[in-house]
């Protein structure tokens, strides 16, 4: 296949999948809380990810078996079902069956795309191929919200995830079309405990995979708790909290692909992963002494936080993609797993803090995690 076509084809392909997930990213911990005790939505998420850390521990000897095409398509297929039954289903058993499903296939998607881009990447143009697929990624975060706030008027959460299913249609078009002749790359013997002991013998590894797992825990954070935090202490609409958070997200869609091309050509990753980390940090603490509902405010505030996390997303992702290829199957594996990882401490700990400290304070001590991050970012070596 043509490489340029192919990563064009990749690149739209995520947008598309990336789409149809983002309408109810921020309103699922709002839509489980009709079903449960809000103060129980973390632990949903928890099980969630435990889930999703197995799954992708056996999707690799699938991937082996029946090739990254096959697998995607019946990872999809699950998800489509899976949001149909969101939309439609009123039984609380089904709807946390369902959301479980969602957020599995949605990391394993994710897996199956890097194979893809990364079998058809160079190193010397890393930061640049990864900086365009998280742009193609994080627009259709920033749109996906402003479908929601349109949706969701009057709570009507099956628009939201009947939108998710039929955004899925073009996914599964241009998989079927473009993507049916990929040949895989041959993977390495699946070994992830040789991962695991690779990433802890780097130094330099290791302490990008501890920055990416202090991202992850900001955003599962986030996603969780400022939807929540913004309706029901802060007073917003749900409609209000979507359109604040689609405006919050623009950093990621205009950063990334530049920030990538720098880093591939200029200063390198080690400067720019560190400012991240400082930006977001200081922003996130300062939500803690913010309580007026004012909807610019709020849009700038987060707006902030997204521009330091963009760049700590970009920063790690151009670093472990120039250190694998898309045949190190088990640290990409690793890697997809720090999301889900994350998911399973962020809503242990919060949910803990919230027991003892006013909901508002959780922000400050997130804030603190993160400005921790920059023990790991100054002693990388960059990759230039």
């Amino acid at each position: 296949m043509n490489k340029k076509f192919s990563r064009a084809t990749i690149y739209i392909l995520t947008f598309f999948f990336t789409l149809h997930l983002t309408p109810a990213i921020y309103i699922n911990s709002s839509y489980l809380s009709e079903y449960i005790n809000p103060e129980y939505v973390g632990f949903i998420y928890t099980f969630a990810s435990i889930v999703t850390i197995l799954s992708l521990i056996g999707i690799r000897k699938v991937i082996k078996r029946i090739g990254n095409f096959q697998t995607i398509l019946s990872v999809l297929s699950i998800e489509f079902i899976s949001l149909l039954t969101l939309a439609f289903s009123h039984n609380s058993h089904l709807v946390i069956a369902a959301f479980i499903l969602t957020f599995v296939a949605t990391s394993v998607t994710f897996f199956n795309l890097d194979i893809f881009l990364e079998s058809l990447s160079e190193d010397k143009s890393t930061g640049g191929t990864r900086g365009v697929f998280l742009t193609s990624l994080n627009t259709a975060f920033f749109i996906g919200p402003l479908i929601s706030g349109l949706l969701i008027e009057g709570e009507n959460f099956w628009k939201v995830y009947l939108s998710g299913a039929i955004l899925l249609v073009p996914v599964f078009y241009i998989l079927i079309r473009y993507m049916k002749d990929f040949v895989d790359p041959v993977y390495k013997k699946p070994h992830l405990l040789k991962a695991v002991g690779k990433i802890y013998n780097d130094s330099s590894l290791r302490s990008i995979f501890s920055s990416v797992f202090i991202l992850r825990f900001f955003f599962s954070w986030m996603i969780i708790y400022i939807p929540i935090f913004l309706h029901n202490e802060i007073g917003f609409t749900l409609s209000e909290t979507s359109l604040i958070i689609g405006i919050a997200l623009i950093p990621f869609m205009l950063l990334e692909a530049p920030l990538g091309k720098i880093a591939d050509k200029y200063i390198g990753e080690k400067e720019i992963l560190t400012a991240g980390f400082i930006i977001t940090a200081l922003s996130t603490m300062f939500i803690s002494f913010v309580d007026v509902k004012i909807f610019w405010l709020w849009a700038i505030i987060l707006f902030t936080t997204r521009i330091g996390a963009s760049m700590i997303e970009v920063m790690t992702e151009t670093y472990i993609f120039k250190k694998i290829d898309g045949t190190s199957i088990d640290v990409v594996s690793f890697f997809r797993m720090v999301r889900p990882t994350a998911y399973i401490a962020s809503p242990i700990i919060a949910s803990l803090l919230l027991i003892h400290i006013d909901f508002k304070y959780i922000f400050l001590i997130l804030g603190a995690i993160v400005l921790y991050g920059i023990r790991y970012s100054l002693v990388l070596k960059d990759t230039k």
